[in-house]
């Protein structure tokens, strides 16, 4: 019954005592020649006002017809007052649903540098809710519209189109143009080839990061389009061998990300030319000022890796630092020394 709002429960209730009692009151009034099934049957095209006939037989019945006349206008207008009910639930609920469609429509208009999530199965809940505690604007995809209840169950307050993202409607509606990077992570490797192909299309500048369930569609992910693919099976295998040959760094890559209260995180960031630390070593660059950051690495433009950068490495343009910080370290670090605005 919890499915049932309360105020139709207890309609439903009273009409059910108004049977019970019409059932019984026209057994009172047939007498014993009557049964309670003739009663109930009376008592239905009483208060439905179809009028087949009188079966109880009130010729003769003074009371039996006040009785009915009372019941009449009791049992019709609680029939009434029930489907008038239902009829306001239903439209009031889709005017709802259309209100709160608006009003994300809207949202996902003003967006810019998001990520759009295509299929939120298992692997697109995991990254949904990566992005979400990361604090990463995001707008999700998906035809079964069921996933909103998921998403809300995991309390990912993430607005969903409902649509298919293999269409390129669906696409612009989520602002792909505009678009920082886009996921593939259907459970068919099919509409993820068209996903990243549509996209690819609309957006050239979009990095896509695509699913990828069968390995030999690896290739075909990468040709329509998707900087990255992810092989499931690939990355399990690793997984695996990696929890056997050195499970502590497993379960540090786990906790750090598995924690809600820190959400400390391997990031990246991007110097630009107009970061004021170009040509200057890192130890120049006061991060402790900053928060609790950690340089592990850097790659320079030509793609060469500098891992655990000596102090004397010097900052260059196009250089990526990759640092374990949090999503607010991180945006202090991409303002105030990498030059992005």
């Amino acid at each position: 019954m919890k499915i049932i709002p309360k105020k139709l429960q207890q309609i439903l209730i009273i009409i059910i005592i108004i049977i019970a009692i019409g059932t019984v009151g026209f057994k009172v009034i047939g007498g014993e020649s009557k049964s309670f099934l003739d009663a109930l049957y009376m008592t239905a095209i009483t208060i439905t006002t179809v009028g087949y006939g009188d079966v109880i037989g009130l010729d003769d019945k003074p009371y039996g017809k006040l009785f009915t006349v009372i019941f009449v206008f009791i049992g019709a207008g609680a029939i009434a007052y029930l489907f008038t009910t239902l009829a306001a639930y239903i439209i009031e609920g889709e005017l709802r649903k259309v209100f709160r469609r608006r009003t994300m429509e809207k949202r996902i208009a003003k967006m810019k540098d998001h990520y759009i999530i295509c299929g939120i199965g298992m692997v697109g809940l995991y990254v949904t809710h990566e992005l979400f505690i990361t604090k990463r604007p995001l707008v999700a995809i998906d035809t079964d519209e069921s996933k909103q209840e998921l998403l809300k169950l995991h309390d990912l307050n993430v607005d969903l189109l409902v649509d298919d993202a293999t269409e390129n409607e669906v696409l612009w509606q989520a602002m792909v143009e505009k678009a920082h990077g886009l996921f593939a992570t259907t459970d068919s490797d099919n509409d993820n080839i068209v996903i990243v192909l549509t996209a690819r299309q609309l957006n050239p500048s979009l990095r896509i990061v695509a699913r990828c369930n069968d390995t030999k569609n690896t290739d075909k992910l990468r040709r329509a389009g998707a900087d990255n693919v992810v092989a499931l099976n690939f990355i399990g295998g690793l997984r695996m061998a990696s929890e056997m040959i050195r499970p502590h760094v497993t379960s540090f890559l786990d906790m750090m990300l598995r924690d809600k209260e820190s959400p400390i995180r391997v990031e990246e960031v991007h110097i630009t030319k107009n970061s004021p630390y170009l040509g200057k070593p890192v130890k120049e660059i006061d991060f402790k000022m900053i928060g609790n950051i950690m340089v592990i690495s850097a790659r320079r433009s030509n793609g060469e890796w500098i891992y655990n950068p000596y102090p004397d490495t010097v900052i260059e343009k196009d250089m990526k630092l990759i640092v374990i910080a949090t999503p607010e370290e991180k945006e202090i670090l991409r303002c105030h020394v990498c030059g992005e605005s």
